[in-house]
C-alpha cells in the first residue's frame, strides 16, 4: 500500500527548478526605460532647464509670455481651436460611433473600415487637400460661380473656419473609435429593457446608454484636446496670420529668431498642459489601475 504524501512535500519540477528573484523580472525593462529616459525624458528635462535659465537665471521668459499680448493671443488660438476642435469631434463623432454600434455585421465591418481608411492619409495631404475644396477657386466656390452670375468666393480657408476644418477631418477618427470601444463594453440589451418599463427611447438613451459612454466622452475629449494642442501642419496650412498657434510660434523663435528660452518656456506650457490631459485620460480609461492585482 502506498504511504500517503506528505503535506510539505515538494514537487520533484519544482525541486528541479532554480530560484530566480523577483526583481529580475525589471531587468526585462530596464532597455525601455533607457530608451524613454534618453529619447523623451531628458530632452524634456533639458527644454524645461532652458526655460528658466536662457538667457538669464529665473522666470523671466514665463514673466514676458503671459504679460507680452502677442503671446497671450497665441496661447489663445491654441486653447480656442483645441477646445472647438474637440467639442466638434464629439458632437459628429457620438452619432457616427452609435451608428457603427448599432450596424449589423457586414455593414459595422464596412463603416469601421471606412474610419480605418483615413488613418492610410497623412495630416500633410489631407491639410492641401481641403485647399482644393475651399479655395477661392475650389470646388464649393466653384459651385457658386455656376448659380450666382455675381457670385464672391467665399473666403472658406485662412481663418478659423479653415483650422478647424481640418483639425477636425484629422482628429475625428479617433474621437470615433475610442468612443465605439467604450460602447462595445455596454449590453445591447439595456436600451429595450428601459423601454419595456415605460421609458421613451431618448429617455433610455439619456439615463442608460450616455451615462455609460462617460467614460468613453471623457477620455476621447482629453486625447482630442491634447493632440489639438501641437498641430502645426493645419493651422500654417488652412489658416491666416490670426491663427498661429503654440506650436508655429514655438518653431519661429527657435528655427528663425534663435529666442531657445522663450521658445522652451512656451514649449514647457504645452508639456503641462498635456501631462494634465494625459492624466486625466489614463484615469478615465483605467489604465492607472493595470498594476493592480486582483
Amino acid at each position: 500500500m502506498a504511504s500517503a504524501a506528505s503535506p510539505t512535500a515538494v514537487p520533484a519540477a519544482i525541486r528541479g527548478a532554480r530560484w530566480v528573484p523577483a526583481e529580475s523580472g525589471y531587468l526585462w525593462i530596464a532597455p525601455g526605460l533607457a530608451v524613454m529616459l534618453f529619447f523623451f525624458i531628458q530632452p524634456i528635462a533639458q527644454i524645461i532647464f532652458a526655460s528658466f535659465t536662457d538667457p538669464a537665471p529665473g522666470f523671466g521668459n514665463y514673466v514676458r509670455i503671459f504679460s507680452d499680448t502677442l503671446y497671450i493671443r497665441v496661447l489663445w488660438n491654441s486653447i480656442f481651436s483645441a477646445f472647438w476642435a474637440t467639442l466638434l469631434c464629439l458632437a459628429i463623432g457620438y452619432p457616427a460611433a452609435y451608428a457603427i454600434y448599432r450596424a449589423p455585421g457586414h455593414l459595422r465591418l464596412a463603416m469601421l473600415g471606412i474610419v480605418l481608411f483615413s488613418y492610410a492619409v497623412g495630416t500633410v495631404p489631407r491639410a492641401f487637400s481641403w485647399l482644393v475644396v475651399l479655395g477661392d477657386r475650389g470646388l464649393l466656390n466653384q459651385v457658386g460661380f455656376l448659380l450666382f452670375d455675381d457670385y464672391k468666393p467665399i473666403p472658406f480657408i485662412y481663418n478659423q473656419f479653415g483650422v478647424l476644418v481640418g483639425m477636425v477631418h484629422v482628429m475625428l477618427p479617433f474621437m470615433i473609435l475610442i468612443l465605439l470601444s467604450s460602447m462595445m463594453r455596454i449590453n445591447p440589451r439595456l436600451v429595450p429593457a428601459a423601454r419595456t418599463l415605460g421609458a421613451t427611447y431618448w429617455q433610455a438613451m439619456l439615463t442608460v446608454f450616455l451615462p455609460l459612454t462617460k467614460p468613453g466622452v471623457i477620455a476621447g475629449a482629453m486625447l482630442i484636446f491634447v493632440y489639438s494642442l501641437g498641430f502645426y501642419v493645419v493651422p500654417a496650412v488652412l489658416g491666416g496670420a490670426s491663427q498661429t498657434t503654440i506650436v508655429m510660434q514655438i518653431s519661429s523663435l527657435a528655427l528663425r529668431l534663435g529666442i531657445w528660452g522663450l521658445g522652451a518656456a512656451l514649449s514647457t506650457f504645452v508639456i503641462l498642459l498635456s501631462v494634465i490631459g494625459a492624466a486625466i485620460y489614463v484615469r478615465m480609461t483605467g489604465l492607472s489601475d493595470v498594476y493592480s492585482k486582483e
